[in-house]
This record gives structure tokens, C-alpha cells and sequence, in this order.
């Protein structure tokens, strides 16, 4: 019995020497590097067509580890090629501060090193847990609120400023095209804009809009002032009349629902503005409202102008001009590969497009810091450091390639305005960019386009 007993406490010893053995075998191996980004996305609600850039971005570093295995980097240590596998987070916030903030964290916990955030108000709400716990990121779509650069040293990066900053060259570029177009007068022009907060700034001197086309603007436009309406409207006829009740020649919508731009071009038709001459810009369109309504559009583009300003290219592009941006064929491969052959104009067109391109600068940024001090030293601060030092931005002509501001560092400092048709929106090719300028918030703001893009991209002259 005493035998038994010792030959089986040997037995149990070899087994646990020989698990112990298994166990070791991987660690005696390279651990696999890697990175985690976390993409806090719009994916459901009323602005889920926001929520593409998020997607797109997902695509993107998918298609990255798919294709290249991460990404690839040269060891500033050994001088070797290596590559960093890229972990990606993707969590729905629905457009809902309180999810973003939720998101943020819960991603923390698992090990986020580097964030994009989809949207204004959401992001908006991690600016500050950012500078905390020194998680450098890029907004995806929308506007900023200028206080992120109030912050001693910010850790997100904007990718448009505030709207009010943001449309003072558009407003520019109109008035310079009512001139030339030999229209008498003023170009009277009135607002429909969501009832949110980066859109109540509108009329608040602070920011510069009044101030902005009173002083610069004055003799050439009457902005008239802006009327809001909720994120999910069901009827804007009421909040129409009364931008109506001024005379607009111009009408801009500031919306970036699909569900309220369908509202309000439903409403517009059967208030008949297309029939009183009145130009409808329904900014930051979704190309899924143009071709969802293709009558109503019909209807209102036999009498009047349908625009829109739209980040750039709109997703429908045809493979002539795909070829001369790798950008823009990447982002049609990608919808492709990961939407059973859809085209990015079947995804919200700008919106994914524009994701892809903030994809592509977030791939530039971590690659340069990995470049600079390896994987090993990678941290928040170095990755922080990459992302608003990197310059040139080059999106490969998703955007004109162009120096940014160091100092007011932006993805997104330009946009193209672009026609409404029956099932489309579309741009011209060699229609100008037009580039943001300083501002009353950013008065020392700055930057310039390469060499190559400067007969492409109209710059105002500045404001302030």
C-alpha cells in the first residue's frame, strides 16, 4: 500500500512538471505586439449615419491586420521591419453623452491606448478624461467645442472647429458667388439648425457670426439669424415659416440626421420654396436622403438650387477618378469588401468616406511614434506628440494634402460644396476646397495646402 501511495505522488509530480512545462512553451516564444484603439461610434439612433465614419474607421484597421497583419513599422533600435497587430474596440453610444462617457471608460479599463470618438456633443464629453489619463485621439465627423483648446495641453484632436468657424468661409464663398452671379443686393440668408449644443452657438457674439458678417460680410450679406428644430423631427413646417417670414434668398439646414434632412426637404416642397426661387443648402447631407428621395428632389431642383457642402468626394465617383486618389479607391475597396460590394455612397457617402480618411491619419501617427521610440517606450505622451506634430497631413486625396495649424490641429479644414440631383449628390472634380480660415475663436489660426493641391483649394482671405 505504501508503495501505491509513493508511486503515485510521483505520478501526480511528473504530471504537474509536465503541465508546467506546457505551460512555459508559449512564453518562451515572441508575444505577439500590439496596439489597442477604441472607436466610440453613432452606430443606432436618429444620426446614425454619423456613425459610418466609426464604421469605416473599423474597416479600415480590419482590413490593416487582414492585409498586413497591423502595422508596419522600421525598429528606430535594431533598424529591422516590424509590425504591431492593431486591436480594435468598436461600442455604440447612439449619439448619447452619457453612453460616450460609459464607452470611454469601460474601453480604458481594456487597455485603450489611442481613441476616436464619433460625433460632437460625445466626444465633447471625454476632452478632459483624455488629458487625464493621456489617451490621444481624433474626432470622427462633426464639429468641436473650442474649449478643448483651452485645455493646457489637449489630447483630442478636432476634426472641424466650431460651427461657427467652421461655415464663415462658406458664407464667404456664397456671398463672393451672389456677386459674381450679377444678383442685386444683399444675400439675405436664414437658418434651420438642430437643437444642440454645437449648434446653439450659432447667434451668441462670442463666437463671431454676427460680428463676422456685419463687419466683413456687411455690405454683401443679411444673415437673418437661426431657428432650431429637434435632432428627430416628425414636421418643420412651423420653424420653416418663420425662416420664411425674412425673405431668404438662401436657406443652409444645419442638420446631420438622415431622418430630419428627409423632414425638412418634405416640408420645404410643400411650403413651396423652390417655387418662391429659394437656394436650400441642406449642409453635411447623407448621400441615403438623396437617394431615398429622388422625387421630392426632382420636384424642388425644377425650380430652385439643391446644395450641399459635403467633407469632399461623395462615394459615387467613378473608377476614371478613383485611380488618381488611392484614398478614395482604397475607401470603395473597403465598402466592397466589408458591405457585399456596396459603393460608399450606400453608406451615408461622405460619412464613410471620411472615416477611412481619419483611419488613414491615425495609421500615420501611431507608425511615426512606433518609428521614433519602438514598441517597448510606446506611451500616451509620444502617441499625443505624433498625432499634432504630424504634418504633412496626406490622405492619400480624400482631402488636399496641407500643413496644419500646430497649434489648432484639425482633420477636417476643408469641404467641397456639391449639387443635389434626383438619387445623388455629387462634386466636380476641379470645383475648389474650401479651406477654413482664422476666426474670431481662433484668431492666429493657420495653415496652407502642398505645392501640388493650391490651384485646387479656395482659402479666404481672413477674418480676423
Amino acid at each position: 500500500m505504501g508503495r501505491v501511495k509513493v508511486l503515485g505522488i510521483i505520478i501526480i509530480v511528473l504530471m504537474v512538471l509536465l503541465v508546467g512545462c506546457g505551460q512555459q512553451t508559449p512564453a518562451s516564444k515572441t508575444q505577439e505586439k500590439t496596439i489597442t484603439i477604441g472607436i466610440l461610434g453613432a452606430l443606432t439612433g436618429p444620426l446614425r449615419a454619423i456613425g459610418e465614419g466609426a464604421t469605416s474607421c473599423h474597416d479600415y484597421f480590419t482590413n490593416l491586420n487582414e492585409t498586413k497583419g497591423g502595422i508596419q513599422y522600421l525598429d528606430p533600435k535594431t533598424g529591422k521591419k516590424e509590425t504591431v497587430r492593431v486591436r480594435v474596440l468598436l461600442g455604440d453610444h447612439g449619439w448619447d453623452v452619457a453612453k460616450s462617457v460609459s464607452l470611454y471608460e469601460r474601453f480604458k479599463q481594456q487597455g485603450m491606448q489611442y481613441v476616436y470618438a464619433n460625433g460632437s456633443s460625445p466626444s465633447a464629453a471625454i476632452y478632459t478624461a483624455c488629458v487625464r489619463d493621456k489617451i490621444p485621439g481624433q474626432h470622427i465627423d462633426c464639429t468641436c467645442d473650442p474649449y478643448v483648446y483651452e485645455l493646457p495641453r489637449p489630447f483630442l484632436a478636432m476634426a472641424t472647429m466650431d460651427l461657427p468657424s467652421g461655415i464663415m468661409s462658406f458664407l464667404e464663398y456664397h456671398t463672393m458667388q451672389w456677386k459674381k452671379s450679377g444678383n442685386p443686393g444683399k444675400l439675405k440668408l436664414g437658418i434651420l439648425a438642430a437643437d444642440v449644443p454645437s449648434r446653439r452657438v450659432l447667434d451668441k457674439p462670442e463666437f463671431g457670426i454676427p460680428e463676422f458678417t456685419t463687419r466683413i460680410l456687411g455690405n454683401d450679406l443679411d444673415y437673418q439669424g437661426a431657428v432650431y428644430i429637434p435632432v428627430a423631427p416628425v414636421d418643420v413646417k412651423a420653424e420653416l415659416s418663420r425662416v420664411l417670414e425674412k425673405g431668404p434668398d438662401l436657406i443652409m439646414v444645419e442638420h446631420w440626421g438622415s431622418g430630419a434632412c428627409r423632414v425638412v426637404l418634405n416640408d420645404a416642397v410643400t411650403l413651396g420654396l423652390h417655387k418662391k426661387g429659394i437656394t436650400l443648402d441642406i449642409d453635411w447631407l447623407p448621400a441615403d436622403v438623396a437617394m431615398a428621395e429622388p422625387k421630392l428632389i426632382e420636384e424642388y431642383t425644377k425650380s430652385a438650387k439643391l446644395r450641399t457642402y459635403v467633407y469632399g468626394w461623395c462615394g459615387n465617383e467613378p473608377a476614371s477618378i478613383q485611380e488618381k486618389y488611392p484614398g478614395l479607391k482604397l475607401a470603395f475597396d473597403l465598402a466592397a469588401k466589408y458591405h457585399d460590394g456596396q459603393i460608399p455612397e450606400q453608406r451615408a457617402g461622405w460619412y464613410y468616406l471620411y472615416g477611412v480618411s481619419e483611419a488613414i491619419i491615425g495609421h500615420q501617427v501611431i507608425q511615426n511614434a512606433l518609428e521614433k521610440v519602438g514598441y517597448a517606450d510606446l506611451n500616451g505622451d509620444i502617441l499625443r506628440d505624433s498625432l499634432f506634430g504630424l504634418d504633412p497631413v496626406n490622405t492619400g486625396g480624400l482631402l488636399p494634402t496641407y500643413h496644419p495649424d500646430k497649434n489648432i490641429w484639425q482633420s477636417m479644414p476643408s469641404f467641397k460644396i456639391a449639387d443635389v440631383i434626383p438619387g445623388h449628390i455629387v462634386v466636380k472634380e476641379f470645383d475648389p476646397w474650401l479651406m477654413m480660415g482664422p476666426t474670431k475663436i481662433y484668431p492666429g489660426y493657420h495653415l496652407s495646402v502642398t505645392d501640388e493641391w493650391k490651384e485646387r483649394v479656395w482659402i479666404p482671405k481672413g477674418y480676423y
